[in-house]
């Protein structure tokens, strides 16, 4: 069980970099730390995208559209991730019920969105810990957290020197939001998975001086 979760979680984290986008372009960011002062082309990154981890993809399961170098150490390259669908007939309407990415197993459609929710997830908080972390070099450098009006004012004073890249939306797209609880409070927070803020699937995190 533990094994099928695994492969359930490193298929959706591929899938997630797909954004389930299969007519659009896959974005991902490649960190290129050897390869720094140096550009990187389309053939480069299809090797690095090959290196996933339980990524299950072939030479000819990705074709890079495109490859933007973002600065010495990042790029962006828009790809075409081979994926298929296994469709089965119920009632007389034909339903979705398996995805496969690449050579990868095939997974059911329920199992492989609960875990995409999941990644989502933990992406969501991994980001909130990035902004917090920022919030506090500021409150070191200045003896104060930042005055704001909202997040998007935040993040201005934040980036690029306290927070790189700028972030500004969630793991599902969705703004996020910032409030001053008090002096040496701010709560950060998403909507979450239904984009609602004051539900119970919110993602909050406090950060104190």
């Amino acid at each position: 069980m533990p094994e099928r979760q695994h492969s359930l979680e490193a298929a959706s984290l591929m899938l997630y970099l797909a954004c389930m986008r299969i007519m659009f372009p896959l974005l991902c960011i490649l960190l290129t730390a050897g390869c720094a002062g140096r550009s990187i082309g389309n053939s480069h990154a299809r090797d690095v995208i090959l290196e996933l981890p339980q990524a299950a993809l072939q030479k000819e399961d990705v074709e890079v559209v495109k490859v933007s170098q973002i600065s010495g150490s990042e790029a962006v390259a828009e790809t075409q991730l081979k994926t298929a669908f296994r469709l089965e007939k119920a009632k007389n309407k034909w339903v979705v019920r398996e995805v496969r990415i690449g050579h990868g197993e095939w997974e059911k459609v329920n199992n492989f969105a609960a875990a995409l929710e999941t990644v989502r997830t933990m992406e969501t908080r991994s980001m909130l810990d990035q902004i917090a972390a920022g919030i506090r070099k500021y409150g070191e450098d200045h003896g104060k957290l930042p005055d704001f009006k909202d997040y998007v004012a935040l993040s201005d004073i934040l980036s690029p020197k306290y927070m790189t890249p700028l972030i500004r939306l969630d793991s599902w797209r969705k703004p996020l939001a910032a409030v001053r609880q008090d002096a040496n409070t701010i709560l950060l927070r998403s909507a979450g998975a239904d984009g609602i803020f004051d539900t119970p699937d919110d993602i909050r995190l406090a950060v104190t001086r």
